[in-house]
């Protein structure tokens, strides 16, 4: 087992790297992203390893109970002595840092990657903390028509015999908060972080995913060779991905059920496109999608 302070001077390099970080709305294609990045020999990119819920949270609720519980004792118990110093934020923040190194470190697997990233649905409204954390870190999301991302959750996860237009409405409903706050705040990052954030669409890397990978490349510093661009949309056809299934061919159930855009119509009824537009209407100009 390596010393502390080796291994400590092993995540102090791998902090160096472009750290990076992918993100999107579940069933937007953050997968299909995640493993295009993957795919570039210098970049090393997994998912999902939930570092705000599996390892921020619950740090934070550890340090704040350890900062009470210190509090209490020393108010009462050692107050004769002052009793022993209480943790500060910073404390919080190198453990988490810590923690996401070490997870980087193990999924590098001792290879010298140019570019690490990582992948969970959520890392938009994590990016601040993990800015702080790594100054030099960024964030690419993916965007998809919300109304196909309703009708892929839909058939994933909701569709059931007897399932009538009234629970696919209220299913509807349900998820439109979410929705606005995710496009919402993927728009406010674009200008509060201009040169360390990204926004791809769906749709645009269906229709051109080699120029709009290599984009990406270039964005993450490193090469966008043509054939290195070629090889990873290559590896990642939504045929390879699903096993030998053509796009547009629909499993329903399959993590990836169908491979296309704009396939809405086939699940939503004009009424229940009229409650997304009513409520998501006003972000349909800022990414590109058709009403």
């Amino acid at each position: 087992m390596q010393s502390w302070i080796e291994r400590q001077a092993e995540l102090a390099r791998l902090a160096q790297c472009q750290l990076f970080f992918v993100d999107g709305q579940p069933r937007s294609g953050t997968t299909w992203l995640q493993q295009m990045l993957d795919g570039h020999p210098d970049v090393c990119c997994r998912g999902e390893a939930m570092f705000r819920d599996h390892l921020a949270v619950p740090l934070d609720r550890a340090m704040r109970q350890r900062h009470q519980e210190l509090h209490n004792r020393n108010t009462t118990i050692f107050a004769h002595t002052g009793g022993y110093p209480l943790p500060v934020a910073d404390d919080t923040q190198f453990l988490v840092a810590t923690g996401i190194l070490l997870a980087l470190r193990q999924q590098a697997a001792g290879t010298d990657f140019k570019a690490i990233g990582e992948k969970t649905p959520g890392n938009l409204f994590f990016f601040p903390q993990l800015k702080s954390l790594f100054p030099n870190s960024k964030l690419i999301s993916i965007a998809r028509d919300p109304r196909d991302i309703i009708t892929s959750n839909w058939h994933r996860f909701q569709n059931a015999p007897g399932s009538d237009d009234a629970a696919k409405i209220a299913f509807i409903r349900r998820v439109l908060p979410m929705a606005d706050e995710w496009m919402r705040t993927m728009l406010a990052h674009k200008e509060r972080y201009p040169d360390s954030y990204r926004i791809v669409t769906y749709e645009a890397l269906l229709q051109a995913p080699g120029p709009m990978l290599a984009q990406l490349f270039r964005f993450l510093g490193v090469t966008d060779r043509a054939d290195i661009v070629a090889d990873c949309v290559a590896r990642t056809t939504f045929e390879r991905l699903s096993g030998g299934r053509p796009a547009g061919v629909e499993r329903n159930g399959s993590f990836f059920r169908k491979g296309v855009a704009g396939d809405w119509p086939s699940t939503l009824t004009p009424e229940m496109n009229e409650i997304v537009l009513r409520a998501l209407g006003w972000s349909f100009p800022h990414f590109g999608w058709q009403p």
